[in-house]
């Protein structure tokens, strides 16, 4: 086939990055446009990009961190229930007509406030009586208060100073008669007289004595029932035995209140006691042996699932129950705030003397999937996938509980390492 060439021939070489470029116009039937090159880069002309230099890459940077170990105290997990360390049924031993109520189911009560009153008229008006009966012994007796200050004297008494003194003169003229009878002086008829007074003024002077000595033990006794009215009196107001709630109200006002035949008082109100509070606990008899008396218990209760709260253990039972094998460990809990009540159900730790170690890794090291939790460890300059137990993450860390050991090394980032890969 032939050809004409009209306009030319343009030829451009180009020598860059290995490309070479020919363009050429043609004419005739069949002209058109043909472009061909070779390119080891781009394909853009005039393109270029030096060679590495030694066409290796550096390897990429792996980060790791030595795990992390704490020393913390053995627990030992248990449940347990609150209970009240002192309960009380409050009871009134006078009788009488309730004037007042001062407390509902509910109320938090301070040791020594007022429950309940009973009409004290009754009770009054006999330590009026009382009193009255006492000052009638008193001057019966001939009391002196200055002079009895150290004692009551029972020779002081005027009754027993009169038949003394009578006893006396009896007892001189008894002599006199007796003397001037042995002489003949007198018959015998004076002197069987003069004897007869004599023993007459003895057994006055006796019986005044008796009498003397029997008003005083009255006066003793009416002493001992005016305390025992006073008592009485006191008891009208009943007041709160300790620190408490009021968990019953038995009484309203204008009811009475009877003891019964026994002695036994009427009851008013029941009461707890709420600080402290007692933390009954069931351990174990495996573990029993680690327990001892001023050991420490924390725990949590439902209704403050944020707040951690301490007890001290103070009483360990000796013997073990046959039906739960276990054996019951009471801590005294304070209770200041009166926030905690008996009954409530408690998630508690038992902190035992002996310390172990715990293991914490950064929350990036450990790739989870659904339930397996791994990480990457240094074995050998080796990264190694490495199965754990893993917790929860609290603080960007989280805790081992297995598949690490003390020194051992971790790596950060895991997402970009493979197992195998080199750790320099």
């Amino acid at each position: 086939m032939r050809f004409r060439i009209s306009t030319g021939l343009i030829a451009l070489l180009v020598v860059g990055a290995g490309a070479i470029f020919v363009r050429t116009t043609l004419a005739g039937p069949q002209s058109g446009t043909l472009i061909f090159g070779l390119s080891a880069e781009k394909a853009e002309l005039g393109s270029t990009k030096a060679p590495e230099a030694d066409g290796k890459a550096d390897p990429p940077v792996i980060l790791t961190v030595p795990v992390e170990t704490a020393s913390v105290d053995t627990v030992l997990r248990l449940t347990g229930t609150l209970t009240a360390d002192e309960k009380a049924e409050v009871a009134s031993t006078a009788n009488g007509i309730v004037e007042a109520v001062y407390v509902e189911r509910g109320s938090l009560v301070e040791k020594g406030a007022v429950l309940v009153k009973v009409d004290p008229t009754d009770v009054e008006n006999g330590l009026l009586e009382a009193n009255a009966g006492i000052d009638e012994l008193k001057a019966a007796l001939g009391w002196d208060n200055a002079r009895d200050a150290k004692g009551y004297d029972v020779e002081n008494q005027p009754g027993v100073r009169m038949a003394k003194a009578a006893l006396e003169l009896t007892s001189l003229n008894n002599e006199r008669i007796a003397k001037l009878f042995a002489q003949g002086a007198v018959s015998k008829a004076q002197y069987d007289q003069s004897s007869t007074e004599y023993e007459s003024a003895k057994q006055r002077h006796q019986q005044a004595l008796q009498q003397a000595r029997q008003l005083y033990q009255s006066y003793k006794t009416a002493c001992i029932k005016l305390k025992t009215l006073d008592k009485i009196l006191g008891d009208t107001t009943i007041e709160a035995p300790f620190t408490g709630w009021v968990t019953q109200r038995y009484v309203s006002k204008g009811e009475r209140v009877t003891t019964n035949p026994m002695g036994g008082g009427a009851n008013v109100a029941a009461m707890v006691k709420v600080d402290p509070l007692r933390l009954l606990l069931m351990v174990p008899q495996q573990d029993i042996g680690h327990i001892k008396p001023g050991g420490l218990v924390r725990f949590k209760v439902d209704s403050f699932p944020d707040k951690t709260f301490t007890g001290e253990v103070r009483y360990v039972s000796p013997s073990v129950e046959n039906m739960t094998r276990s054996m019951s460990v009471e801590a005294l809990v304070p209770n200041p705030d009166h926030v905690l009540c008996p009954g409530f159900f408690v998630t508690a730790e038992l902190v035992l003397p002996e310390k172990q170690t715990e293991y914490y890794v950064p929350d990036s090291a450990v790739l989870r999937e659904n339930d397996v939790a791994k990480v990457f460890a240094v074995r050998d300059g080796k990264a190694r996938v490495q199965v754990v137990s893993a917790g929860e993450a609290k603080d960007g860390r989280v805790r081992v509980l297995s598949g690490l050991t003390e020194g051992d090394v971790v790596v950060t980032a895991p997402d970009k390492v493979r197992d195998g890969d080199t750790v320099h």
